[in-house]
């Protein structure tokens, strides 16, 4: 009778995402599970992780084709992997349990990349996805493309013939590319491929055409707007691409999107106005150095929003420092909160049956939150 009615309730909560496309069959991925009861539901959320080993690159390749930095931070992420990464799963676990979180995402660079070979990319990429099997979460694990997961001979292939293939199977729908949308319980979902970014956002447009949603996840690996000292490091960053920038967020703004996004390691908070509308922006990262690891450069305000940012790395790229200065200073009018610290951990996302939504960011695999965001304060702001 259980199983009988955990495939009744897999088949629910199918339908309640909204499938474009038809599901698989019930028997194409291991999660059967009771989705959470009533019109409400919780997420956990994970940023870069970053998994690998040294035995999945080839170092010469590494020391030769990227740079010195390179070499040193996949022997600091292989540790990590070893020490961090594994604690980090059990406590996500464990507070997914608590709340019955109905699946968890991630927002990019699941691995590291950069491994030499087709070869080595594959057993990267299969090791990720075996540790997250041997969880056994019991929900789906969704994931977004990331630089880094596409990164390096035969990770593009990989991510086509592998990642692909699995988010499929966590999706229950077939997946050409990394473009995604569903909608759980009123709420639209967006998976935001930032690597093809001008069909990204012809997709993107389209879907939006006909979304009725009053709550929105834009689900993305780059920060849509920047935030540290590397302010080059947004999605539509370039001076020629301007145009599709004003768009997006234009798009974020007239859906008051809640913007979820990985790539500079760094946590931040922000609320940002359009022509259309305001959205806000939860960025996060799971690379865990330390778990006592301390909270740095914590600062709070939109009086701390602008170029004195570039301080935080003073020494980063001299080549680019007026153009990063420019894009701060031309994004400080628009936003209308402002909070940043330089740590990472993982976060619950919980949405009310009246669709307020409440974000608690934690600090490394800290029991309690670090801060209670409530979203829709920040997009009154």
């Amino acid at each position: 009778m259980t199983d009988k009615k955990n495939r009744i309730s897999r088949r629910r909560f199918v339908a309640s995402m909204g499938m474009l496309t038809a599901a698989l069959p019930l028997g194409a991925a291991a999660f059967d599970f009771i989705p959470s009861a009533g019109k409400g539901f919780s997420f956990m959320m994970l940023g870069d992780i970053h998994f690998t080993r040294e035995d999945f690159h080839d170092m010469e390749y590494v020391k030769n084709r990227f740079s010195g930095g390179d070499v040193t931070q996949v022997h600091n992420y292989s540790r990590i992997t070893r020490e961090n990464l594994q604690p980090l799963l059990s406590k996500t676990k464990d507070a997914g349990k608590k709340l019955n979180a109905d699946f968890y995402l991630q927002l990019g660079d699941f691995v590291e990349g950069l491994c030499g070979t087709e070869e080595l990319a594959l057993k990267q990429t299969n090791g990720f996805i075996s540790l997250i099997k041997q969880q056994e979460l019991q929900r789906p694990f969704f994931v977004i493309k990331g630089n880094h997961d596409i990164t390096g001979v035969g990770a593009q292939e990989t991510f086509r013939n592998v990642v692909l293939p699995w988010q499929t199977l966590e999706q229950e729908r077939t997946l050409k590319n990394a473009n995604s949308t569903f909608v759980h319980k009123g709420a639209r979902f967006i998976l935001f491929d930032g690597y093809t970014p001008d069909e990204s956002l012809s997709w993107l447009k389209e879907v939006l055409a006909d979304a009725k949603e009053k709550t929105v996840f834009f689900c993305v690996h780059q920060p849509v707007v920047p935030f540290t000292a590397r302010s080059n490091w947004h999605i539509f960053a370039k001076p020629s691409q301007q145009q599709q920038r004003e768009e997006l967020l234009n798009l974020l703004g007239q859906y008051n999107a809640i913007v979820l996004c990985g790539h500079l390691h760094k946590t931040s908070i922000l609320t940002r106005t359009t022509a259309k509308g305001t959205f806000v922006q939860i960025c996060t990262g799971s690379v865990i150095e330390h778990p006592d690891a301390p909270v740095k450069d914590h600062l709070q305000g939109i009086d701390a929003y602008g170029a004195g940012l570039l301080q935080l790395e003073p020494k980063f790229a001299p080549a680019s420092l007026e153009e990063r200065r420019t894009n701060l200073e031309n994004e400080k009018p628009f936003i209308r909160h402002f909070e940043y610290a330089d740590f990472m951990g993982y976060s619950t996302v919980t949405v009310s049956p009246g669709k307020n939504v409440q974000i608690a960011i934690y600090r490394n695999m800290d029991n309690n939150p670090w801060k209670i965001i409530a979203i829709n304060e920040l997009l009154k702001a």
